[in-house]
């Protein structure tokens, strides 16, 4: 009697091994972030009048602003300090494409005193598509002005976390920078916090002033360049598949 017998242990372990390669390589390719950094927030204060409230808003290179030198999010400083105002900015920490008038053109004041210690500046943002970040400003600040900024993150708005810390010296303008920690990587609900301490004055002096603060990073493949991936991948295995089942052989028992 005639019988015959498949023989798919070789071929279907190599499909299924095309089918576990091909998956990681998606994985791979969803989370992997672009290289180069991109400008994502930013704030450079030019929307005020001198002397009046400070400019909370962050330039974008979209409506309402369409500055090529914007971030990609709009969004808002909020802040517990309980003197502010705009004063004279510097140019340090401008972004290259900014076209908003500066010479030097206006930044925000904070008065310094020991009861503003402990107190911030803050902003939110989507960052479901953001990853690798990192935050600058420039900052000038007197002999009792703030002389420390601490980096805070919340994913959910209401419970923050210490991240790092910098040292403001009052050697003029600085450049601060603080890299953000990357449990924020890609997160939806973001929001950072600087909180400065070390202030000494004894008046309502705007002792501290802080300018053009950049929040830079990767921008991770958004949802259409994962499903091109994942499209790709399916018609590979399936060309592979098929390719598979014709060399099967069939012989004789």
């Amino acid at each position: 009697m005639r019988k015959s017998k498949k023989f798919w242990p070789v071929r279907s372990r190599a499909f299924r091994s095309l089918l576990v390669v091909a998956g990681a390589l998606l994985l791979m390719a969803a989370l992997a972030p672009k290289a180069n950094a991109t400008v994502l927030v930013y704030f450079n204060f030019e929307d005020a009048v001198l002397a009046g409230p400070f400019d909370p808003a962050s330039d974008v290179v979209g409506a309402p602003d369409f500055n090529p030198g914007g971030g990609l999010v709009l969004t808002n400083i909020t802040t517990n300090l309980v003197v502010t105002a705009a004063v004279a900015g510097f140019l340090q920490n401008r972004t290259a494409g900014d076209i908003d008038t500066a010479n030097p053109g206006l930044a925000m004041g904070m008065r310094t005193t020991p009861a503003d210690n402990g107190h911030y500046l803050q902003f939110a943002f989507n960052g479901t598509f953001f990853a690798n970040m990192s935050l600058s400003f420039a900052v000038n600040t007197a002999g009792n002005g703030f002389n420390n900024v601490q980096l805070f993150y919340s994913t959910d708005g209401v419970n923050f976390i210490a991240g790092p810390s910098s040292f403001i010296p009052t050697a003029g303008v600085q450049i601060i920078t603080l890299v953000v920690p990357s449990a924020v990587d890609t997160q939806a609900n973001v929001t950072l916090r600087m909180v400065f301490t070390g202030g000494t004055s004894m008046g309502n002096n705007l002792q501290t002033i802080i300018d053009n603060i950049q929040l830079n990073g990767s921008i991770v493949p958004e949802p259409a360049t994962v499903a091109g991936g994942l499209l790709g991948v399916l018609g590979l295995c399936w060309h592979q598949r098929r390719r598979l089942i014709r060399s099967v052989r069939w012989r004789r028992a």
